[in-house]
């Protein structure tokens, strides 16, 4: 019996070395497994985690930082033709600035940045007492993981009389989406935050009359209701943060184009 064990242990023995030139087996009782053998050459482009970004070799290292340069010029140009002026962006004028500051990014940009990045926002109420509100938005992407995060505050003083709390929150939150929006995107080369509180009123250049009439034949043709339109036209001014409008002559030139688009949605509404 020893023998015939000795015999057998022998013989998987001469097998396993005659298989070593090309592969180890593993055996079990049921089954043999082939495993591919490691060889020398393996050992020297085994993949080694780097820790750190800097520890990268120089040739990979300088790969990696001219694809994302690139890259980040190319998703730059992409954002540029993906948006429209004063609809998702505006240049709005400010006290105490000489020189022409970055267009401000409106909601509607910041909607077209998230959708490009395949972001979704989610907003939390970080702080709230009866002065100021203070708002938090996290940008996810398709894993749910946080991309960006942005702030956002609002003293309530700021809309006295005009829709107070409600506008209030709706400003900082607007304010956080925004923030969190061009820090996804690394546009503040780009563009700036609302400067809602800033904007000189005096200094906001309004539509020419030949425009002005240009609108209100618009609405004539239309058969636009001119009260309803007017009451949407004050609220749609102070979304942009410029001031209600009591008549069509004080609309600002910035949101002109904007305005006239609208107005087919308001056909046949003067009866």
């Amino acid at each position: 019996m020893k023998r015939c064990l000795i015999t057998t242990f022998a013989s998987i023995a001469i097998t396993a070395l005659a298989l070593t030139k090309s592969e180890i087996l593993f055996m079990s009782a049921n089954n043999i497994t082939p495993i591919k053998r490691l060889e020398k050459d393996d050992l020297n482009t085994s993949s080694v985690t780097v820790l750190n970004f800097f520890d990268l070799p120089e040739s990979e290292f300088k790969k990696l930082l001219e694809r994302r340069a690139k890259n980040r010029l190319t998703f730059l140009s992409i954002v540029k033709s993906a948006l429209t002026e004063n609809v998702d962006y505006c240049t709005l004028p400010v006290r105490g600035r000489s020189s022409k500051p970055l267009p401000t990014l409106l909601k509607g940009g910041g909607e077209v940045v998230c959708q490009l990045l395949g972001l979704t926002p989610r907003i939390v109420i970080d702080h709230s007492d009866d002065e100021s509100v203070t708002a938090r938005c996290e940008l996810l992407d398709e894993t749910q993981q946080i991309c960006s995060v942005g702030f956002g505050a609002r003293a309530f003083s700021m809309d006295s009389g005009n829709g107070s709390l409600n506008k209030s929150i709706k400003m900082a939150v607007k304010s956080a989406y925004l923030d969190a929006v061009i820090r996804a995107g690394a546009l503040s080369s780009l563009f700036t935050l609302d400067l809602d509180d800033q904007v000189d009123t005096k200094t906001v250049e309004l539509i020419s009359s030949a425009q002005c009439k240009q609108l209100e034949q618009l609405i004539q043709n239309h058969q636009v209701n001119g009260t309803r339109f007017l009451q949407w036209l004050s609220k749609f001014s102070q979304s942009k943060n410029y001031p209600a409008i009591t008549q069509f002559d004080q609309l600002p030139l910035c949101l002109f184009n904007s305005v006239l688009e609208k107005i087919p949605a308001f056909a046949n509404t003067a009866n």
